[in-house]
């Protein structure tokens, strides 16, 4: 059974879930949750690798408080974003890249930056949608740790070590393609085809190699660096798995995704967020460090990627064609 949205301001389901996110990841960033209260159930529960487990409102929100040194500046950038429903359920997946920083006069900020990924699930109350359950994996960091004294720094990202401690996220049983597969809500051709990259970023950067076998249609061809031109989906996926096993993280964000749909076919150019030092003229600027050339169609039902393009180089947001 599908669930009517409560208000005429969202066209969806996932169209009020993604807002809801997005106000949270506001609060996160202005490091104030009085205003998003009430889009927590009462038992909602957080994981987050870097600040630990919270259970209860006032227990998500008190964790979630930054209490470290003063900050001046931060930026959260909020990517890759997808959402399945399935009746009064909802799983979500996300990207987070953050800044914080202090300006010292300097064009280079005093700065800590960080990326991580989202598992979240929500339920429909009375009122609306609200998020039941937060999980967060800190993926990688770079800069000023003065910034973060309170955090919990996972080293062995890159396999087994004495004291490791268990991801807080699972793409086999957290990932909304995992837990809906079969979603109340697809969305317009254009969503689903973005979506089709969602996956497979996601699969790639989790090493769910199940997952990502899904994005490509049998005879797809691809090319990519550091492999060059690969020949089918059985050659393209074996290379990547290899690519992602020899690094500890992946973190594939991408955004302004341009898609053209043709009946059962469709293109779709992808532009990939890489982070970069902050400076003063860079904090607000949108830069890309890479972009895909892709080619899509229908297979089944589901649109898959039968071309893939990975073109490195430095574009800035305003040079982009629509």
């Amino acid at each position: 059974m599908k669930y009517k949205v409560n208000s005429n301001e969202y066209s969806s389901n996932r169209d009020e879930i993604q807002n809801i996110f997005l106000k949270f990841s506001k609060a996160l960033e202005n490091n104030d949750f009085t205003s998003i209260k009430e889009y927590f159930t009462t038992d909602v529960v957080a994981h987050f690798s870097n600040l630990g487990q919270f259970k209860g409102i006032d227990a998500v929100v008190a964790g979630l408080t930054h209490s470290g040194p003063e900050i001046e500046i931060s930026r959260f950038k909020i990517t890759n974003s997808y959402v399945a429903v399935s009746g009064k359920r909802a799983q979500q997946s996300a990207y987070l890249m953050g800044v914080l920083a202090n300006d010292t006069g300097e064009e280079e900020l005093d700065h800590f930056i960080f990326g991580g990924h989202f598992a979240n699930t929500y339920v429909h109350a009375t009122e609306g949608w609200k998020i039941s359950e937060l999980r967060f994996e800190l993926d990688w960091t770079k800069g000023n740790h003065d910034y973060i004294a309170n955090w919990k720094l996972d080293n062995s990202k890159g396999g087994w070590g004495d004291k490791i401690v268990a991801p807080a996220i699972l793409s086999e049983l957290d990932a909304p393609w995992r837990v809906f597969p079969n979603p109340d809500e697809q969305g317009t051709d254009e969503e689903q085809i973005a979506d089709t990259y969602i996956r497979y970023s996601w699969a790639l950067d989790q090493a769910d190699f199940d997952l990502l076998a899904t994005t490509f249609t049998e005879d797809a061809k691809a090319d990519m660096s550091p492999f060059g031109p690969m020949d089918g989906r059985r050659e393209i996926v074996s290379l990547l798995k290899l690519l992602r096993l020899g690094h500890p993280y992946m973190q594939h964000a991408a955004t302004n995704f341009n898609v053209k749909v043709t009946g059962d076919t469709a293109t779709m150019d992808i532009y990939r967020v890489i982070p970069l030092v902050p400076t003063k003229e860079t904090l607000d600027a949108t830069i890309f460090g890479a972009r895909y050339e892709s080619r899509l169609r229908l297979d089944e039902g589901v649109w898959k990627f039968e071309w893939l393009h990975y073109i490195p180089g430095w574009i800035e947001g305003k040079s982009i064609k629509k």
